[in-house]
């Protein structure tokens, strides 16, 4: 019975020790060591292209996307890392029309897809919280159905984007995001200016 009850006050000691251990080790991590590690996220938000490229028609629409990334930490405070994302615009288009030489025909103009790769910098203002900038390559793709029922397209750009935001923390692994992006390409109709204000949820692992 006195060996029993031993080895229960043992088994409970070293139970209470790894623990302590463990919960010494994450509060030692660095605030850039907290936001280290492979990641996944969803976004949401407002998408706008310029009315440079759409012969003077603002397309602004809903877009749904996401990304993946991968960010070290360097120092205590800083991160780096790179990341992909692709997004689509659900709802919005931009109408035209009707141009010269066209007759009576009107287009509808709608941004089906955009696909980018970015480098990323970030600067932990707490183990909670990070600020970061990207910058990287973008893909944009537009369709364009005109009223005659004829499809123009699609229509390709590609081009510069960089971007800044904050995550923050909700739990170990789980954080939010609010994200502003800018996107300059000169190969669709002219210069297009596209804006995008986007929030999301993510999972670092």
């Amino acid at each position: 019975m006195r060996n029993s009850i031993l080895i229960v006050v043992a088994a409970t000691c070293l139970v209470g020790t790894n623990t302590a251990f463990a919960q010494d080790a994450e509060q030692e991590k660095t605030p850039a060591q907290a936001f280290a590690g492979p990641r996944i996220e969803a976004t949401i938000g407002l998408d706008q292209s310029g009315d440079d490229a759409l012969s003077g028609g603002e397309l602004t629409g809903l877009r749904v996307g996401g990304a993946v990334g991968y960010d070290v930490a360097i120092g205590k405070r800083v991160t780096i890392g790179v990341e992909g994302g692709i997004g689509w615009v659900v709802a919005g288009s931009a109408k035209m029309g009707p141009f010269p030489g066209t007759g009576s025909t009107t287009f509808k103009t709608d941004a089906a897809r955009d696909i980018d790769v970015s480098a990323r910098i970030g600067y932990a203002l707490s183990p909670k919280t990070l600020i970061f900038a990207k910058a990287g390559w973008a893909d944009l793709r537009y369709d364009t159905h005109g009223s005659d029922g004829r499809n123009y397209g699609p229509d390709t750009a590609n081009g510069l984007r960089v971007g800044a935001g904050v995550e923050q923390k909700l739990t170990k692994n789980v954080y939010a995001k609010a994200e502003y992006r800018f996107t300059r390409s000169d190969d669709y109709q002219g210069n297009n200016d596209r804006h995008q204000l986007l929030t999301g949820i993510g999972v670092r692992f």
